[in-house]
């Protein structure tokens, strides 16, 4: 007896349910890498969020300290009596006493009430007449504060940002004592200084310094209160001096000797990176104060956001655990239930008949099978609508060679009155030269000249020799009409058979007619330069100069920032524009010029030292930038 070949097979209902359970299992670990994925970037954009918020909170209370400290300078000016202290010399020992009990009572209660200014330190234009300090110093047998006098003094003329005061950081007052405990403690032992010159009413000149110290223990105290436990911070000066840290071994250094890498990952004056250091991750956030310049910098490692997550992980794993085994059960079932609605359509197409193409089944509810009916009758929809378009194609191709042939006998039509227009131009200037009339003749010669130039739209991009002719023909009319007008072109030789857009330069040219030279009456010059640069032979560099009015400063800015926009902007602009023409012209120009060159090209309008205006018109030629 012949022994059968055919070995059995697992069901249809076994196999698909044991593919579709494979493909559950393969989902769910791309889902949950794709989770996992997702939230790591959600808490790393989160955590970098949450620490711009924490870094503005920081740098305003910080801000607002160094103001407030600095309105505590306000008083030198606004006392009679400390100005007068200070205008002051040659004072007795009784006067000093005096003095020193004045502004003691003036200044001890200020800062007495106040946390932040550790010390107040003032000095006419020879020594110090007054100090006051929490910590409650004492000066040397030396009375040594003389380099401590001249740091205050150097950096009370430099450039001033904080009510009115120059900061700078600096160790303790060198020339006072202080105890152990000041000298031993980092934050105690560096400090911020407020410092100004004092000056008098009448005459208006300086009297005196007044400096305001406090320790970046400030600082310290202000980032603990605003910043997370496991967030690292940096507090540096406008130049990039530490100021305060978190890391107390790199303060007082420079943020460039230190961790130059942060310095170079920043853009601006606020943002967000990764970055490793010391062989170890962070995310980082930063932002410099419009206020005070002071710059603050945070640090989160990794490690610390991923040991965040590990409950999150947990949780996807345990989810899809219980999951995979509900699906496991239900799938089997699922499968034998819809598998006789999927072998009842298998039928139904093989008897499917080439004259049913309106037939459409009921798809029922959209599982495989509903789907797998459902794309059928839309293949057979397709069909149906693939013949209706082929006719509607071949129509539309009838219409559209129709269309062509209109457009053709439009374009001839249109050809034949500006011809018509300049031989009948041509031909009087011939009668007006055969009549003797000399200047008749050259005008219209000069017309005839410019109006076959600017007719030859068909020609998008022309030579610079050219287009150089036209205005040229231009000008001339124009001296005819406005004798006091002058006209000079100077074109480099190897500019001349270099390519432009068409009536690129009549538009700019007419401008500085109407808008720089008309309310002159006409008076004046006009200078047309073109040259090829020198440093990058692909760029060709055309100016434009009148010696007119001018144009004011916010219109200037206004025509430079159309370089920036885009053709539909420029569009949209140009629409709501119709009514000045300035406008319209060099929109249309620069319009034209991204068409050709993209960003490669730019218009800018600058004023000349000696009145008037002056366009350049910058280019990278296309021949150069495809090679």
């Amino acid at each position: 007896m012949k022994k059968n070949s055919l070995r059995k097979k697992p069901s249809i209902v076994k196999r698909i349910s044991i593919t579709n359970i494979g493909i559950f299992i393969i989902a769910c670990i791309l889902g949950i890498v794709a989770t996992l994925k997702l939230n790591v970037e959600y808490h790393i954009d989160r955590d970098a969020q949450m620490m711009k918020v924490y870094i503005s909170n920081t740098l305003s209370s910080v801000d607002n300290t160094l103001k407030d400290m600095g309105r505590v300078s306000l008083i030198a000016f606004s006392d009679q009596t400390v100005q007068d202290i200070l205008k002051g010399t040659d004072y007795s020992f009784d006067e000093k006493r005096e003095n020193e009990k004045y502004l003691t009572k003036l200044y001890s209660s200020m800062i007495s009430i106040r946390d932040d200014v550790r010390g107040i330190y003032i000095f006419n234009n020879e020594d110090m007449v007054f100090y006051s300090d929490t910590w409650d110093p004492f000066l040397g047998f030396d009375w040594n504060v003389e380099s401590f006098f001249q740091n205050v003094k150097v950096n009370s003329n430099l450039s001033t940002n904080i009510s009115g005061c120059h900061m700078y950081l600096d160790d303790l007052p060198e020339g006072f004592k202080y105890t152990q405990t000041y000298e031993k403690n980092i934050f105690l032992d560096n400090n911020i200084y407020l410092v100004r010159p004092i000056r008098s009413f009448s005459p208006f000149e300086v009297i005196g310094y007044i400096a305001l110290r406090t320790p970046i223990l400030t600082l310290q105290k202000i980032c603990s209160n605003y910043l997370e436990d496991n967030i690292s911070y940096i507090v540096a000066d406008e130049n990039n001096n530490i100021a305060c840290s978190s890391n107390e071994r790199i303060i007082s250094q420079n943020l460039k000797d230190v961790y130059p890498e942060l310095l170079d990952h920043m853009n601006g004056a606020k943002g967000s990176f990764s970055l490793t250091l010391n062989q170890e991750k962070y995310l980082c956030a930063y932002q410099r104060s419009d206020y005070s310049n002071m710059l603050l910098i945070t640090l989160k490692t990794y490690e610390s956001i991923y040991d965040e997550l590990n409950i999150l992980v947990i949780t996807c794993i345990i989810i899809t655990a219980i999951s995979a085994l509900v699906v496991l059960f239900c799938v089997y079932g699922f499968t034998r239930k819809n598998l006789k609605r999927l072998t009842d359509f298998s039928l139904d197409i093989q008897n499917f008949q080439p004259g049913d193409l309106t037939r459409q089944y009921d798809v029922g509810y959209m599982d495989e099978v509903g789907v797998l009916k459902d794309s059928f009758n839309k293949m057979i929809r397709r069909l149906n609508d693939l013949v209706i378009s082929e006719y509607q194609a071949r129509d539309q191709l009838q219409k559209a060679e129709i269309s062509e042939q209109k457009m053709a006998m439009l374009y001839l039509k249109q050809q034949i009155n500006p011809h018509f227009l300049y031989n009948t131009l041509d031909m009087i200037r011939l009668k007006a030269a055969i009549n003797k009339d000399t200047e008749v003749s050259q005008m219209l010669m000069k017309l005839v000249s410019f109006y076959r130039l600017s007719t030859k739209v068909h020609d998008s991009m022309v030579t610079v020799r050219k287009e150089v002719d036209m205005l040229d023909a231009y000008m001339s009319l124009m001296c005819y009409r406005y004798p006091e007008i002058r006209y000079h072109s100077d074109i480099m030789p190897e500019a001349m058979d270099m390519e432009i857009p068409n009536f690129i330069l009549q538009p700019l040219l007419e401008n500085s007619l109407m808008h720089g030279l008309k309310d002159r009456r006409y008076q004046g010059s006009v200078t047309l330069r073109i040259c090829v640069n020198e440093q990058d032979n692909s760029e060709l560099d055309i100016w434009l100069s009148d010696d007119g009015i001018g144009i004011p400063d916010d219109k200037m800015e206004e025509l430079n920032a159309y370089n920036a926009k885009d053709s539909e902007a420029l569009y949209r602009v140009q629409t709501q524009s119709q009514g000045d023409r300035t406008h319209l012209g060099v929109i249309n120009v620069i319009s034209r010029l991204k068409l050709y060159y993209q960003e490669n090209a730019e218009v800018i309008y600058t004023r000349n030292k000696t009145g008037g205006t002056t366009v350049k018109i910058k280019i990278k030629t296309a021949s150069e930038r495809h090679e």
